[in-house]
């Protein structure tokens, strides 16, 4: 004998539905799940392909910069630091910190010569970056390293903030008058404050106590 509903339906016929229905919600959930998969796999890829971009534009603007001459990796040295430290500085780390002092001057060398200031961002942090961005009288002179003696006088607990002296940074500058190409040479002495940001270490202050220049003269072709 077949019971029939209040609504005039057997029970017979009410059971295929419910399975279609229940098919249907485990298809719909399956389908909304993959969707969710698609999202965070196309969300993932988006920011791999965007930080691959923009290394790739980094790398093509700051290659010169990071690429230091061979004379100027052993133009760097340092004054035994001092016993008071609250921190000792590791030897991978005045490595680097040397490195990124170069490359910031590398750095200032291409402004002085070029005007392009697009580069200033890697090498220097707050307020040192923005004096130099509002320096108005960089593009058509040449400012070249030719070596630094610094001291240590600072160095964080949490390895994050460095104090520096240049007791001697020796620079060449140039300039053109009409056909005639200016030098001079100098030795100055900067206080400066580098920070970590970004696993690179920044100038963040440099400030120049004193310069001994040497009088310009005709250079050589």
């Amino acid at each position: 004998m077949t019971l029939v509903a209040p609504n005039g339906s057997s029970t017979d016929q009410k059971q295929p539905l419910e399975r279609r229905r229940r098919k249907f919600r485990i298809r719909f959930a399956f389908a909304a799940a993959t969707a969710a998969t698609a999202l965070v796999v196309l969300a993932a890829a988006s920011s791999l392909i965007g930080s691959l971009t923009r290394s790739e534009q980094t790398n093509a603007v700051f290659s010169e910069a990071a690429s230091l001459p061979p004379d100027l990796i052993g133009s760097v040295v340092w004054a035994p630091d001092p016993g008071d430290l609250p921190r000792q500085m590791e030897p991978l780390t005045r490595e680097a910190v040397a490195s990124s002092w170069l490359r910031a001057w590398e750095q200032l060398r291409i402004v002085a010569e070029t005007g392009d200031t697009s580069g200033v961002e890697v090498y220097f942090s707050d307020p040192a970056r923005s004096s130099i961005l509002e320096a108005s009288d960089w593009h058509g002179r040449s400012l070249r390293q030719l070596g630094h003696d610094l001291a240590l006088t600072f160095y964080s607990d949490d390895g994050q903030v460095i104090g520096l002296s240049s007791t001697a940074t020796r620079l060449l500058r140039t300039e053109r008058n009409g056909d005639e190409r200016w030098q001079q040479e100098s030795t100055e002495q900067y206080e400066v404050v580098m920070v970590l940001e970004d696993g690179n270490w920044r100038i963040h202050h440099l400030v120049r106590r004193s310069v001994d220049a040497s009088p310009w003269v005709l250079a050589k072709e």
